[in-house]
């Protein structure tokens, strides 16, 4: 399983199609950003977070059995974990508690400024630090 950054999840986090019927997933890192920021006004607060990450959630638990595991992590191209870093309790599985906790330390980690919002320039430059050599 591939080890990746906090901010190479991040943007996984928020590049979840932002419709059920919408089964194309965000290609770049603005439109992940854009679908991420609900109320359109420049920034992604804890409450968009939580959303957002929720859903990713939801959309990687196939089965809906309330756990990820890694048989679907697998399965869902979208969907980029590792589930040794997540899985808090070592059960094997993921939980909503261990997603959410994981994702809150990558949010804050990205927010630069720690106001409680991720811009698109905190976003992007955490992910641009994850690209370089």
């Amino acid at each position: 399983m591939k080890h990746m950054t906090s901010a190479t999840l991040l943007f996984f986090a928020l590049s979840l199609p932002a419709a059920a019927d919408h089964h194309e997933p965000a290609t770049d890192l603005r439109t992940a950003f854009s679908e991420a920021d609900g109320d359109g006004n420049g920034h992604i607060d804890r409450e968009e977070f939580h959303l957002r990450v929720v859903e990713l959630f939801f959309h990687a638990d196939l089965d809906k059995n309330g756990f990820v595991t890694p048989k679907e992590i697998d399965e869902v191209t979208l969907f980029h974990e590792n589930i040794e870093a997540t899985d808090r309790n070592g059960d094997g599985r993921i939980s909503l508690h261990e997603f959410v906790e994981r994702r809150f330390r990558m949010f804050r980690a990205g927010d630069s400024d720690q106001d409680g919002r991720l811009t698109f320039e905190e976003v992007s430059a955490a992910y641009q630090k994850n690209q370089e050599p």
